[in-house]
């Protein structure tokens, strides 16, 4: 169930462009804005409103899939739009509200997963104009209070994360406490009671209803040292076969040249879910810090999804676009598990970073060999105001899906 929404006949883009010219309305005087100002004093609700920030975001982006398993190709040109405007911090309460649109700015020529385009690939990004956040907080002075619509990105976001890279992110409604109970111990706990997904507000799988509880406990060993602890139960009412309850933690070291991480999970299913299973997790990463000479980056690990031919471990709320290949060929983890040993780098020159990444797929039982991946990327900064960013996936396919491959050019202009 969403917050109201925009309608799909007002692009929002045009309400941005108004929303602009108030700008002076909303925004601190331009003598409070100027660098070395004073902080404005807030000392009630209108001066939360007075001193209050707005900005604006635009995101256009062509994205091309080649897969074999389709008559063809798919192509889209999407822009983001979004507004977020944010309340000046009283007494530790803050206001946001957010919202955005997607608009289709060439041909139709793929499946946006609502449009029944199946002749072409998936590229999920329907049009639409939603609220994307609205929240209000409180931060006192060792934690942090959220309740709304809102963005989750825990960790490195392999459980819980907002799938930014898709133009519609992953928000929540719930309710979130991040506590530090002293330097070295803190606990993040969080109530979903429905997921806001990336098919847009209108679509069949828009929607994933809760509860959700999710809890993290992070202890500092060492100052380089942190062990976690985390449980989710994810009691999916919509789509039972995701409900699980999982529980793991993690070991970080962060040393003077590199850092390091072990992880371990079990799952099991909750509620209602058909499958009666119980499945496990591992991942191991060691990567270098930024080296001095083009600040390069290298890293390698392993993940591995347990499966037993019938059910496999999911992370169904994970930022999976990270996780297992850009190709996304493995969002849900195949009944057999999946055995994820991965190789990359990444180094600055002349401002751009440029990052490359391999995968070597197999599965967890029975041997097969999936397939392999090259991930390229490529980052600069065009002015302070606009970002380019270039990528590439190619997915080679043996024993899993097909052949892919995918690019994407796409700029961000914020102001």
């Amino acid at each position: 169930m969403h917050l109201s929404h925009f309608t799909a006949q007002g692009s929002l883009v045009a309400r941005l462009c108004a929303g602009a010219a108030l700008l002076p309305v909303y925004s601190a005087s331009a003598q409070d804005q100027q660098p070395g100002a004073p902080e404005p004093q807030v000392h009630s609700v209108g001066d939360m409103i007075r001193y209050s920030d707005f900005a604006l975001n635009f995101r256009p982006r062509y994205e091309h899939v080649r897969e074999v398993a389709f008559p063809h190709h798919a192509t889209a040109g999407t822009l983001r739009s979004r507004a977020t405007w944010t309340s000046a911090q009283w007494r530790g309460w803050e206001v946001l509200l957010e919202g955005e649109n997607v608009t289709y700015i060439s041909s139709e020529h793929f499946n946006n997963t609502e449009n029944g385009k199946t002749q072409y690939p998936v590229i999920a990004d329907p049009d639409y104009s939603e609220m994307n956040r609205a929240q209000i907080s409180y931060a006192p002075e060792q934690g942090l209070f959220t309740l709304g619509r809102q963005r989750i990105n825990l960790g490195d976001q392999r459980f819980f994360g907002g799938v930014g890279w898709r133009q519609n992110e992953q928000t929540y409604d719930a309710v979130r406490g991040i506590w530090a109970f002293n330097e070295k111990l803190s606990a993040d706990y969080f109530y979903i009671w429905n997921v806001n997904r990336i098919f847009g507000p209108d679509g069949a799988d828009a929607d994933l209803s809760g509860p959700v509880n999710a809890l993290t406990v992070d202890y500092k060993v060492q100052p380089n040292q942190t062990l976690s602890g985390f449980y989710y139960s994810e009691n999916f009412h919509d789509q039972e076969a995701l409900a699980n309850v999982t529980a793991g933690a993690k070991f970080a070291v962060k040393c003077n040249s590199f850092r390091w991480h072990l992880r371990a999970a079990t799952q099991r299913d909750v509620g209602g879910n058909p499958f009666d299973y119980q499945a496990n997790y591992y991942n191991a990463e060691i990567a270098t810090l930024p080296l001095q000479q083009y600040k390069f980056v290298g890293l390698v690990g392993t993940e591995w999804l347990t499966g037993n031919d019938e059910r496999a471990f999911q992370t169904p709320l994970a930022t999976l676009h990270k996780f297992q290949g850009f190709a996304d060929k493995f969002l849900v983890t195949p009944v057999d598990g999946i055995r994820d040993y991965y190789v990359g780098g990444s180094f600055v020159i002349s401002g751009m970073k440029i990052a490359a990444t391999v995968h070597k797929f197999r599965s967890d039982r029975g041997g097969q060999d999936y397939g392999n991946e090259l991930d390229l990327v490529a980052t600069t900064a065009i002015t302070k105001n606009i970002d380019l960013l270039v990528k590439y996936a190619g997915y080679d396919a043996d024993t899993y899906s097909s052949d892919t491959d995918k690019f994407w050019l796409q700029f961000e202009l914020k102001f």
